[in-house]
C-alpha cells in the first residue's frame, strides 16, 4: 500500500524559485543545484537562462573571488 503515501517531494529549489525576489547567490548555494541541474529542473533552467543569471554565471568563471572571503565560500 506504499501508493497511499505521497513519495514525490519537492525540492527547497523549486520553493525558492516560487519566490519573484530569489537571487543567484540563494540558488548556488544550494547543495543539490547541480543535480537539480542534471535531472533537467524546468524552473531552475528557465531561471538560470535570464539574462542577469548568465552574465552573473560567466563573472564567476571569469573573475577570480575575493581573498578575504571565507575559502568554502570562495570556491563554491
Amino acid at each position: 500500500m506504499f501508493w497511499k503515501f505521497d513519495l514525490h517531494s519537492s525540492s527547497h529549489i523549486d520553493t525558492l524559485l516560487e519566490r519573484e525576489d530569489v537571487t543567484l547567490k540563494e540558488l548556488m548555494d544550494e547543495e543539490d543545484v547541480l543535480q537539480e541541474c542534471k535531472a533537467q529542473n524546468r524552473k531552475l533552467i528557465e531561471f538560470l537562462l535570464k539574462l542577469e543569471c548568465l552574465e552573473d554565471l560567466v563573472s564567476f568563471i571569469i573573475e577570480e573571488p575575493p581573498q578575504d572571503m571565507d575559502e568554502k565560500i570562495r570556491y563554491k
